[in-house]
Order: C-alpha cells, then sequence, then structure tokens
C-alpha cells in the first residue's frame, strides 16, 4: 500500500491501544484494538520507546518524531454513525505537553484507493489544552468531533476493482520538540463515537 512508507525501523514498533467507545453521561461500553506503529524514517535518530509511552529522545535540544498507525475495520468503526446533531467520531489522547518547547499533533487521515487523495477527518492538537508536568488524557466532547462513516476498502474484488469500500484509514502522531526543554510524549490514542449531552 503506498499510503505508509515502509518501516524503517521494524525490529522496533511502538504499540497504540485504538479502543472504539461510545461515550455518554452514565457510562462507556469499551472494545480493544491494538495497533502497533511505525516509525517514519525521518524520526529513526529522534524517537524513544518507555514501555508503551513515546517521546523525543532526552539528549535532543529540538526534534521532531513521527509515528503512523494502521486503522483495522473492526469493533464499532464498522457501525455507521446517523445523527450529525447528536454524535461525532473524535480522537482521544492520552499525552505529555509541558508548556512552550513540546506539542502533540495526532492525526486520523483517510486515503481513497480509487482516486489517491488523501484527506484528514480528525485533528487533536495538545496546544489547545493547559501544559501539564505529567500525562494528560481530557475527554472530548461532541465539538472535538467530525461526522462520518468510515468505508474500508476491503473487498469482494473482482480483478484489480475493489467492490467494497473506498478507503484505507491510519493515525499520525507527531511528537514536536522546538525547545531545550520541552517534552513531548504519547502514551495512547483512541478512535472514539461522541454522543452530546
Amino acid at each position: 500500500m503506498k499510503i505508509l512508507r515502509r518501516s524503517a525501523n521494524c525490529g522496533r514498533a511502538a504499540v497504540l491501544g485504538l479502543c472504539v467507545i461510545a461515550l455518554s453521561q452514565i457510562g462507556a461500553a469499551q472494545i480493544w484494538i491494538a495497533s502497533a506503529g511505525s516509525v517514519d524514517e525521518s524520526s529513526i535518530l529522534t524517537y524513544r520507546f518507555t514501555d508503551q509511552r513515546a517521546s523525543v529522545r532526552p539528549s535532543l535540544t529540538t526534534g521532531t518524531v513521527t509515528l503512523r498507525y494502521n486503522v483495522l475495520p473492526a469493533g464499532d468503526l464498522l457501525n455507521p454513525i446517523s445523527q450529525p446533531c447528536c454524535e461525532a467520531r473524535a480522537l482521544m489522547v492520552r499525552f505529555l505537553d509541558n508548556g512552550n518547547g513540546a506539542q502533540v499533533i495526532v492525526t486520523l487521515k483517510q486515503f481513497n484507493v480509487r482516486t489517491g487523495q488523501l484527506t484528514t477527518l480528525l485533528t487533536f492538537d495538545s496546544k489547545h489544552y493547559p501544559p501539564q508536568p505529567a500525562f494528560q488524557e481530557p475527554e472530548p466532547t461532541i465539538f472535538d468531533g467530525n461526522f462520518f462513516n468510515f468505508s474500508f476498502a476491503q473487498g469482494p474484488s473482482e480483478g484489480s476493482q475493489d467492490l467494497g469500500g473506498c478507503c484505507a484509514y491510519y493515525i499520525e502522531a507527531k511528537l514536536i520538540r522546538s525547545a531545550v526543554g520541552g517534552t513531548p510524549g504519547l502514551a495512547s490514542i483512541r478512535l472514539v463515537r461522541v454522543l452530546a449531552p
């Protein structure tokens, strides 16, 4: 598949816990789906993994780590949402951003296998939240999301023509240290369905 670059370090992969979840004020039902991530070739000298957490190497004064994770057609992702007024899909990210020298940006990308068009469906930016010295995971609201349904290109196929959906999906995460002392970090990403209160 052309949308993901060849993994530059096959022996080392970050693990992303994708949790497909319906959020409400009463509670949450969860289905866990894990995806192994790939380090972008440009990040070979900048990334660091500690357990399930990704970060920029502490020895660097500045640097960016780019990670990519496949999104698979499983769980709640296959269930359509139908009420633009009252539900949306959003990213729920457990991240570390301690201030001006750090930033974490996570995007959900859609690649149309028929047209070659790449679209960003969702974006999370740590700068929308107050900096903290520890990991945090703010709960998204319906305003943080977007109304769309997945259309996974998973067949059936007839020769080179895919008779199923149109698209492949992946998550791209960027951890950016722009100044000395910045500590961007990523612990987990979840694709969620958010319901209006």
